[in-house]
């Protein structure tokens, strides 16, 4: 067992090292999931095993992982071995495979884990495919998108540091994410061709989907249509950071108020 968490921790380290490498802006995050240690090493451990392969999946597919020469092959793959339980190649493969037993073994009746890391990754293809056509959704499309993109993965981080809650307790951590990071990487998902503005949105502001972004960043409907989705997510957050405050989980309450507070500073200087 000793060995096995010797070499855990070296593909985690590795894995670490190779996304702050490629992703500078992210080392704050990875040292957040070390300093979970203080509420459990094995917590921190099987977060990082599954964050961290469904980061570089993220990155693949989004052109920031210039090392996988092949990024969609190298997601379908990954996504068919999970599927099979084949995961024992590389070191993201061996870190998946770590995080899947951990979590399976204490997954509770209702939980899923294999399902939600295979939801994740489809919604990460469901961006790549999407971009490539500039496809235009609806505000219920958009809003779904949030959940399919999240829920997965905050169910995934609630089960690795033994939280009672899942997405279904706490959905705004979800669409509050989805809200808020749509607008703060506007710019660079529209030049992506990753549109999460309604279709009706769009055409009542007089744009398309071709548009260039000069246009849609200046443009008074896109704006007000941004300010108000942040302004009714934001007592949707303070609400669930007082939930969050009462339920008595330390650790969810850590984990969970490092998504919130950055989303609530972006709503108020917003």
């Amino acid at each position: 067992m000793k060995k096995e968490v010797i070499k855990i921790e070296t593909f985690s380290a590795k894995e670490s090292a190779d996304l702050v490498k490629r992703r500078p802006g992210f080392l704050a995050m990875v040292v957040g999931q070390y300093l979970l240690s203080f509420f459990g090493p094995e917590r921190s451990r099987i977060l990082r095993a599954s964050y961290l392969p469904i980061r570089k999946v993220d990155d693949a597919l989004d052109g920031d992982a210039p090392k996988i020469l092949n990024p969609l092959l190298y997601v379908t793959e990954l996504r068919e071995n999970i599927t099979r339980n084949q995961l024992n190649k590389s070191s993201e493969e061996r870190l998946l495979q770590y995080a899947l037993d951990s979590l399976e073994s204490k997954a509770k009746p209702n939980d899923n884990p294999r399902e939600d890391f295979i939801s994740a990754i489809d919604a990460i293809i469901f961006d790549y495919d999407r971009s490539s056509k500039r496809k235009v959704l609806s505000t219920y499309e958009i809003e779904q998108y949030y959940r399919n993109a999240f829920d997965p993965v905050m169910n995934i981080t609630l089960m690795a540091i033994d939280s009672s809650l899942r997405s279904r307790d706490i959905p705004v951590l979800s669409y509050g994410q989805g809200r808020v990071y749509s607008a703060r990487d506007f710019r660079k998902d529209w030049i992506r061709g990753i549109i999460n503005i309604p279709g009706e949105i769009i055409s009542s502001s007089g744009l398309t989907s071709l548009s260039p972004v000069e246009e849609a960043i200046i443009n008074p409907t896109i704006i007000d249509w941004f300010h108000q989705s942040l302004v009714q997510t934001k007592p949707d957050l303070i609400t669930t950071q007082s939930l969050l405050a009462h339920h008595g989980e330390r650790q969810t309450q850590a984990v969970c108020n490092s998504l919130i507070l950055p989303m609530l500073k972006f709503i108020d200087t917003h």
